[in-house]
């Protein structure tokens, strides 16, 4: 069962235990992600040079990304950032941290816990985060197109378009958008 299976971060001085999302949350969050992160890739450098279409941001080193979303940060909205951490980190309940601010225990993060544990250390959140979107939305941003900003621009249009430039919902169905 894939959301059964685990992965073990450690970050800080906190072992996290992440679960994937299953697969309508991860639906429920990927438009709304995806347009928080277009700025982002937009000033990363996947070092291909622009010649690979295929580069997935999501493979950079978080240390390497680290002046881009500092600057992709600077133009997004605080209650945006903040809203998304707690999507990504709080509301699926799908991370456990073991750590000094768990007594050794290992506990379901929660929003007084990760308060606790990220004052002071407020990197350590986004790393957690890239952390959760690398295991949830890598396949998804690379195939999608993310980086050239074409799965940004067809989301904000609200109907999304075929090769052919016709659009590939019912107008019926373009309205629930």
């Amino acid at each position: 069962m894939r959301r059964m299976q685990t992965i073990e971060k450690v970050i800080g001085e906190n072992t996290f235990y992440i679960r994937p999302f299953g697969a309508f949350a991860a639906a429920n969050i990927s438009g709304e992600l995806a347009a928080l992160l277009s700025p982002l890739f937009g000033g990363l450098d996947t070092g291909d040079g622009g010649s690979d279409a295929a580069a997935n941001p999501l493979d950079m080193d978080i240390e390497e990304a680290m002046p881009a979303i500092s600057s992709a940060l600077s133009t997004i909205s605080g209650d945006k950032v903040e809203r998304m951490m707690r999507r990504l980190l709080i509301d699926q309940q799908n991370i456990s941290v073991q750590g000094e601010d768990t007594d050794g225990d290992t506990v379901i993060l929660d929003k007084d816990l990760a308060d606790e544990m990220f004052c002071g250390e407020l990197q350590d959140m986004f790393i957690l985060c890239y952390e959760v979107i690398k295991l949830n939305f890598k396949g998804f941003f690379k195939r999608v197109g993310i980086q050239s900003g074409s799965l940004i621009d067809k989301l904000r249009k609200g109907t999304p378009t075929s090769e052919n430039g016709e659009t590939s919902t019912s107008d019926a169905s373009a309205s629930l958008s």
